[in-house]
């Protein structure tokens, strides 16, 4: 059953401007023969969000590697037709969850969300080879430089939960890469609380994800330390994770730790990454990370604050047969 958007004018109507900006500027730059002519449903003359597996993407340069789609609030996860049916539409059902986290049928942030469609940005699951390929068919295509891709989901090679964590016991890497996906409409929408941005200078913009980073850190590394100072409890070692991507690894960590989804009765997830990481629940972080607690806690911001689990207004369970 298509998922009908409810009537709120203060949450739909930023979404429904996004869809219709979407629609417009697609039309503008590709011509007739690059996109399909598709208006959005309505139901009673109001914009209707699905949730329906579909076969084409209206942009066509999106339907070479993919044959399988699923419009979440006008974001799409995507994946080709060797993907596990059931892993597709988890993720789905976790970017649902993490775009209206209260599952009331109406995005949580629509300015956020509205980032994220404007820029077509797509949730693949999908395999190496099949990402390799997808670029290799996207050269000289509008999809070459019009596809916001943050993060992936790889079928064969992520941690999965199916029917999440807590059913599951194991942890589930959709946490983490839907996350990374979703938090960029958070950095671009509200900078001076979340951005990780450079000044002309090449000195940080300080915002309140990059302050709180830094405490966590102890202290303003632009490059990773030989040894993290002992005080620390946020040490990222990977030479290839540079400012910016610090800052989104911690974006995730705090949250994962402020929602409860790295609480040890959960799974081990905690305790596996106390090298990077061991901030383990709310109460600890609200203790340890004092910024981080602040941002994420007194700010009004509806940031999700439920563990997504792969079943959104149980929409996952009729979904998910091969017939």
């Amino acid at each position: 059953m298509p998922l009908v958007v409810r009537e709120n004018v203060r949450k739909t109507a930023p979404l429904a401007f996004a869809l219709l900006l979407l629609a417009s500027s697609l039309t503008g730059c590709l011509g007739g023969d690059d996109i399909e002519d598709k208006k959005p449903e309505e139901e009673n003359g109001k914009p209707e969000v699905t949730m329906q597996i579909l076969t084409e993407h209206p942009i066509r340069c999106m339907n070479t590697v993919f044959d399988k789609f699923i419009n979440v609030f006008g974001v799409y996860v995507a994946a080709p037709e060797e993907a596990p049916l059931d892993y597709f539409n988890h993720t789905a059902n976790v970017l649902a969850q993490y775009i209206d986290n209260d599952e009331d049928g109406v995005p949580d942030d629509p300015a956020v969300l509205a980032h994220l469609v404007e820029r077509n940005f797509i949730v693949p699951v999908w395999s190496i080879d099949d990402r390799e390929d997808f670029w290799e068919e996207a050269r000289g295509t509008y999809c070459e430089d019009n596809t916001g891709m943050a993060a992936s989901m790889y079928y064969n090679g992520d941690d999965w939960a199916i029917g999440g964590i807590e059913e599951a016991g194991t942890w589930d890497g959709n946490l983490e890469e839907v996350w990374h996906i979703v938090s960029v409409g958070w950095y671009a929408v509200y900078p001076e609380y979340f951005g990780v941005e450079f000044s002309d200078s090449d000195e940080v913009i300080p915002s309140n994800l990059t302050d709180a980073m830094d405490a966590a850190r102890g202290g303003q590394f632009m490059s990773i330390p030989d040894e993290y100072p002992e005080d620390a409890w946020y040490a990222y070692y990977d030479d290839t994770c540079d400012y910016h991507c610090q800052a989104h690894e911690y974006f995730y960590w705090i949250l994962m730790s402020n929602f409860g989804a790295l609480d040890s009765s959960l799974t081990t997830k905690c305790e596996d990454s106390k090298d990077e990481w061991n901030v383990c629940t709310k109460a600890e972080l609200e203790q340890t990370d004092v910024i981080a607690f602040d941002l994420l806690n007194n700010h009004d911001f509806n940031l999700p604050t439920n563990i997504p689990d792969g079943s959104y207004m149980n929409f996952n369970e009729n979904n998910n047969s091969d017939d």
